[in-house]
């Protein structure tokens, strides 16, 4: 009979746990030490932006008035009613605890975030004390695992995460690691009620534990099956069907099965009390088939056509990606940089080919080598599966670029990984020399770890950033202490970050898809743009602003009047501003009929490699997302009509805008090529550079570079007159059917190649001009290029042949 009771070791056991202790502790003072500015301020951006102002805003939500509902806002009607806006992808219990993290560290933003870094960076330490306890009892060896583990958590996303707080991120890799450790007890001393309690416990900060139950439960139940039929084909000569009602009877009873039932019915009530939150905040005007909890369910499993076409959803593409995040996290981040390579902070759209040789690699060699593992085999065949099977729901959820986090789930592939590779080395070493190396590899690994905490934790970081969130933040305070419950409106919120919208949005009244342009006057306002005309409060502020008694006419107004003061980038049927990180269409007077045609508004960027692979071969990027603050993105006042459509982060050499009418015939366009900012220089000179570091297929005017999917064209020094007139590119293919119907005649694709040398085809800046053309999907055999005036001669031209 297995115990639950609960003792403080031996004297004699002291010296075991020391390590087990030792080691989160060491860790938590690298990531203090090391991580320096991660320590003191925030990050913003990508997840440290999105999911821990997310979890910080919904523990602030959190009370009895609000049914511990996981609200993202909280607001009050024209009734006074409380109204939410829900976010229960999630277990409440790890929003709870972030709740009782904040408490002591008082009520400023800033130490809101201190309070989630320490919490986040407890968690990260505490999942390496529970892999250290695991993989010692695997292997039999403490140094083992004190090698294994520090390598194992010293992979990019693992430390450049360490301090992002989320069901995620650091929550489920501490859950994740709590379950690891009871399985390791269960399957060593039968500890069931352990592994039951921590399991509970787990899903209670996040969904992952069952990608890493499935193959422990599905392993435990094959593996009980199979040892039933040989003991009843050894015994009777034959398995019958009395044999297999035996066994069917005995797997239910397994301890296996109700490892599964436990986790099902406690996800389940956990998930039960999230929509009983989400129908009771709609007052039954939804049903629980058109909740937002239910639709995040469809799409992971990809009941939904949101996302049909991508080709970033294609099975190869998706396993491709999958072996990238696994080589990366199996690689040390410091040995990765000590080699002269980088990892980009986000999930690039085509995977190079080393990290997912390498994924593929540690996956194979690790499943290999539980072959070989006779003790505890089948939880290092569950940890080396873990990250493949919380892949599948996940493919259909969001795109690599915004889900690269899910990385964190290989951790436990590269666990097993080392801590095989050790186990190995050290039986063909012999013990007594093993267990001499064993030491050197625990220094080596506590050094790498160190370093790679130190590198990650300064990517895209200078003092200017640092002073700048410590100011944003003290506003955000200042602002809402003066307005808390008072009746506010936000204008251009959008502007302000995830975290600065979310935590300004308490019990503010505005919702997103009421008119903010209507004359209702309110207590306050907070808008990202200052505005003299109004009643300021807060002069000194530089990112959010507060003005008293505003109404929204008089902050459109003022919008109007800001925009109406500056130069438009380009006019037409509309004037077009670019500013504030978009692009806003302003025209006076203004009737309906002129904002009911469908816009269109295509950005072309500096660096191809920002676009989704489905954009790729158009070279641009639909703008899709309208200013939140604008209804349905218009706003129509004074005669006048008003519309802003948000700009992407990366670097844009054009925009292409204009209208349609239903039938798709253009109304209006304009091509918008703004001044290139200093960021687009350096990227532009970057991309040159790396161009010209080949050997060109091609000399001419100007030297041509050809990779397969483009036509580069490079040349140094070079005039704006050098770029004058047009080009054209002839590509010839090997088979003539791949060609157009009425192209075969000619065969060579020529009419939609012409261009002329200017953004968004090519660009001349400091003294360069460069262009990259798409070339067509199929095999080509020739290329035939140059330049030509109209009406006049060619200026030059060239042949590339192209070989098999």
């Amino acid at each position: 009979m297995s115990s639950f009771a609960l003792r403080l070791p031996r004297a004699a056991e002291w010296r075991g746990w020391l390590p087990a202790l030792a080691l989160p502790a060491l860790m938590f003072i690298a990531l203090l030490a090391l991580g320096g500015d991660r320590w003191h301020f925030y990050r913003w951006g990508g997840i440290h932006d999105s999911a821990t102002g997310r979890t910080l805003t919904i523990a602030e939500n959190l009370s009895f008035d609000n049914n511990f509902s996981l609200a993202t806002r909280v607001w009050r009607d024209e009734d006074g009613d409380l109204r939410h806006r829900l976010y229960s992808r999630f277990p409440v219990g790890g929003f709870v605890l972030a709740r009782l993290a904040t408490l002591p560290f008082g009520d400023g933003l800033a130490d809101k975030l201190l309070a989630a870094r320490i919490l986040a960076m407890l968690m990260f330490c505490g999942a390496a004390a529970c892999a250290y306890l695991a993989v010692a009892r695997i292997a039999g060896r403490r140094r083992i695992a004190l090698a294994a583990v520090p390598l194992a958590f010293s992979g990019f996303y693992t430390v450049y995460y360490s301090d992002a707080l989320s069901s995620e991120t650091t929550m489920d890799l501490f859950g994740a690691a709590l379950v690891f450790h009871g399985m390791t007890v269960f399957v060593q001393e039968g500890r069931f009620p352990q592994l039951l309690v921590k399991t509970c416990a787990a899903l209670l900060l996040g969904w992952h534990v069952y990608a890493l139950l499935l193959p422990f439960i599905a392993l435990g139940l094959g593996g009980e099956a199979l040892a039933f039929l040989r003991s009843a084909v050894s015994a009777n000569g034959r398995a019958g069907v009395h044999q297999a009602r035996s066994a069917l009877i005995s797997l239910i009873r397994s301890r296996y099965a109700a490892l599964a039932a436990v986790a099902i019915l406690f996800g389940s009530a956990l998930l039960a009390f999230n929509f009983a939150n989400e129908y009771a905040s709609y007052r039954g005007e939804r049903a629980l088939s058109e909740t937002p909890l239910f639709d995040s369910a469809m799409r992971r499993f990809g009941q939904t056509e949101r996302y049909e076409g991508y080709p970033e959803l294609e099975w190869g593409n998706f396993l491709r990606r999958q072996l990238y995040r696994a080589g990366v996290i199996s690689t040390p981040y410091a040995v990765v940089r000590a080699a002269g390579y980088d990892f980009p902070t986000y999930e690039p759209l085509v995977a190079p080919l080393a990290p997912m040789v390498l994924g593929a690699a540690a996956a194979c060699a690790a499943l290999a080598a539980t072959a070989f593992a006779r003790r505890c085999r089948i939880l290092l065949a569950s940890a080396v599966l873990f990250g493949f099977c919380w892949s599948i729901p996940m493919r259909y959820q969001t795109f690599p670029r915004d889900h690269f986090f899910e990385s964190l789930s290989y951790v436990w592939l590269a666990l097993a990984l080392f801590a095989l590779a050790l186990i190995g080395a050290r039986r063909l070493m012999g013990e007594r020399v093993g267990e001499r190396a064993l030491l050197g590899v625990c220094a080596a690994a506590a050094l790498i770890f160190a370093l790679s905490v130190f590198w990650a934790g300064r990517l895209d970081r200078d003092a200017g950033e640092i002073r700048r969130e410590k100011a944003e933040m003290a506003e955000f305070d200042a602002i809402r202490e003066t307005t808390r419950e008072k009746r506010v409106i936000m204008f251009k919120y959008d502007s302000l970050g995830f975290l600065g919208k979310y935590y300004l949005l308490g019990s503010y009244r505005l919702d997103a898809r009421e008119n903010v342009c209507a004359p209702r006057v309110e207590d306050f306002a907070v808008s990202a743009q200052r505005d003299e005309s109004l009643n300021l409060i807060t002069p000194e502020h530089r990112f959010a602003f507060l003005y008293e008694a505003a109404s929204g006419l008089d902050l459109c107004r003022a919008e109007r009047r800001r925009l109406e003061s500056s130069q438009p980038a380009a006019r037409s049927v509309f004037d077009l501003y670019l500013q504030d990180g978009a692009l806003s269409y302003l025209k006076a007077p203004c009737e309906p009929s002129d904002y009911e045609a469908p816009f269109y508004a295509y950005a072309y960027p500096v660096d191809s490699n920002a676009l989704l692979e489905a954009d790729r071969q158009n070279g641009y990027s639909e703008l899709r997302r309208w200013r939140t603050w604008l209804p349905d993105g218009t706003a129509a006042f004074d005669g006048a009509c008003l519309m802003a459509r948000l700009l992407p982060s990366y670097p844009i050499s054009a925009i292409r805008t204009g209208q349609r009418d239903p039938g798709g015939e253009r109304l209006w366009e304009v091509l918008i090529t703004p001044p290139p900012s200093a960021e687009t220089l350096a990227l532009r000179e970057k991309i040159y550079r790396t161009a010209a570091s080949g050997e060109p297929a091609a000399r001419a005017e100007f030297d041509l570079y050809l990779d397969g999917e483009a036509l580069t064209y490079l040349k140094e020094p070079c005039a704006e007159s050098d770029a004058r007139g047009r080009f054209f590119l002839s590509v010839f293919p090997k088979r003539i059917e791949d060609l157009s119907a009425k192209r075969r005649e000619a065969g060579y694709d020529h009419e939609s190649l012409n261009f002329t040398f200017e953004p968004p085809a090519g660009a001349v800046f400091n003294g360069k001009c460069m262009a990259r053309r798409q070339l067509p999907d199929y095999d080509i055999a020739k290329i035939e290029t140059g330049q030509w005036i109209p009406g006049g001669e060619r200026l030059w031209d060239a042949e590339i042949v192209v070989g098999d």
